[in-house]
């Protein structure tokens, strides 16, 4: 097995395994495969690793693997062979979960300092999209800044991406459902920490930050707007930013192409998109998805900057408990206590990692919306992630075909009816309203719906049964709180 410090967190890698008989042979099973988690928290991997092929005599290539966070996991292989199936399993540590920890822990014992430490900002790595060639580019983040707060990317004039995310609600509305240019279905999730998704959107029909940009600008109720005028715009305000950053030129090419053209506009614009010869298609398609990689540069910089929480921990490892106390109430810690307590409520088994998230899709019985409509969540996003012709496997990523990993190891969309998007615990009290959809008012209605053991909706639910009481509610919901970025003075 690797060394703890060897194996990445939050990055897709591959693994070689050789099989050996008992005698020291190489063996070539019948069946091969595996699968992983972390016995400790109760949750396993967010992607399927897969066998891919076989190198030599005994030994297999796997692919899609990812760990999301630091801390002791276990890896099963089972193999089937003439005399049957047999599965052997291996513990190992991924770096990033225990350091030395202060005296006077009181209440806290050194394993539950060590996963605490695994939530914590410190183990978030930067981010970075090989799938955008501007990702981490200065010059693009601020075009995709000045981008971000145009309202002239909307059809109507007046509605930006800061519409829906507004800086001063942690990048959210405060709506249950927004509204753009109408109201949409869904919630506006925040934008702080969004680059270290693999998906985006509620349902994941979105492979990257970038293809993500760019959808709203075409849909009806955000946007409503079409690829034409957009690069069209973007050629009339910000050519020469364009043109320093990429060296392509858009005027006066831009100049000639019909105005309110594009595959999801109204019938005469889309007719007029399909008699534009191919290149000029192309050429625009290109352009337009260099809009999103600019936004998605800007949003990359987006990120958390520490809580109450972090501070906490630091203080609870360098300097003890005495240091510690004075940053989270009684009533924080009590329900810091609760959220790591895998008996009691299981938090952990999808609110993870530095971003308390497991970036994976859960079935949570809310497919069924409040007016009985169904959203099929993941089963769908996953087909028109598939099918977007800005993916990662597309020819405008700047990715080869082969080294798009979360595409190639997604699970069964057959599988994922009703689930959604893990979101993001960091600076959930300034999210409000919660669930896709919007449902609840507050962080105390949240936690009383995993207590309720709601009957399924869209495909069976994974929601264990909780008990809590209204005191055990309001301390968790109270450190939820605790995890909201702490203002610059």
């Amino acid at each position: 097995m690797p060394a703890a410090d060897e194996v990445p967190i939050a990055k897709m890698h591959n693994w070689i395994i050789r099989l050996e008989t008992a005698e020291g042979d190489a063996f070539t099973p019948i069946g091969l495969g595996l699968r992983g988690g972390m016995p400790a928290h109760g949750h396993g991997m967010t992607v399927e690793p897969r066998v891919t092929r076989q190198l030599d005599d005994g030994s297999f290539l796997i692919e899609g693997m990812k760990f999301h966070m630091g801390g002791e996991w276990r890896l099963m292989v089972g193999v089937g062979g003439p005399k049957g199936p047999d599965q052997v399993s291996f513990d190992f540590e991924v770096a990033g979960s225990v350091v030395a920890v202060g005296a006077s822990l009181r209440d806290w014992s050194a394993a539950e300092v060590a996963v605490m430490q695994s939530l914590t900002l410190s183990r978030l790595p930067a981010p970075k999209d090989p799938s955008n060639r501007f990702s981490g580019d200065a010059a693009a983040a601020e075009l995709g800044g000045k981008l971000f707060f145009d309202k002239d990317m909307s059809a109507t004039g007046t509605v930006s991406c800061a519409t829906c995310h507004d800086p001063k609600l942690a990048f959210t509305d405060g709506r249950a459902r927004s509204f753009g240019t109408a109201e949409v279905a869904r919630n506006a999730p925040t934008l702080i920490g969004v680059a270290h998704n693999s998906w985006f959107y509620w349902d994941g029909r979105r492979d990257s930050l970038w293809a993500q940009a760019i959808t709203p600008l075409e849909s009806p109720g955000e946007m409503d707007n079409n690829r034409v005028d957009i690069v069209r715009m973007v050629a009339r305000k910000y050519a020469d930013d364009y043109t320093a950053i990429t060296g392509i030129a858009l005027s006066p090419a831009a100049d000639k192409w019909p105005a309110n053209a594009g595959p999801f506009t109204d019938k005469e614009g889309r007719t007029a998109w399909e008699r534009m010869p191919a290149n000029d298609r192309t050429a625009i398609n290109t352009a337009f998805a260099n809009v999103g990689k600019f936004l998605a540069a800007y949003m990359e910089m987006l990120q958390p900057t520490g809580s109450r929480f972090d501070d906490f921990v630091a203080a609870l490892a360098d300097d003890g408990y005495p240091a510690a106390k004075e940053l989270l109430s009684d009533d924080e810690q009590a329900g810091l206590k609760l959220f790591l307590d895998g008996g009691r409520t299981q938090c952990l088994r999808c609110h993870n990692g530095p971003l308390f998230t497991n970036y994976g899709f859960h079935n949570i019985a809310t497919g069924i919306s409040e007016n009985g409509m169904p959203d099929f969540g993941r089963s769908v996003g996953l087909q028109a992630a598939l099918l977007d012709e800005f993916n990662c496997r597309g020819s405008y990523s700047d990715l080869p075909q082969d080294d798009c990993s979360e595409i190639r190891f997604v699970g069964d969309a057959h599988g994922s009816y009703g689930e959604f998007k893990v979101p993001t615990l960091r600076n959930v009290a300034l999210t409000a309203p919660y669930m896709h959809d919007g449902r609840f008012a507050t962080l105390e209605s949240v936690v009383e719906f995993y207590t309720q053991t709601p009957e399924p909706h869209i495909g069976p639910h994974e929601l264990p049964e909780l008990e809590l009481s209204d005191q055990e509610i309001r301390q968790l919901a109270a450190f939820l709180a605790s995890l909201s970025d702490t203002p610059e003075p």
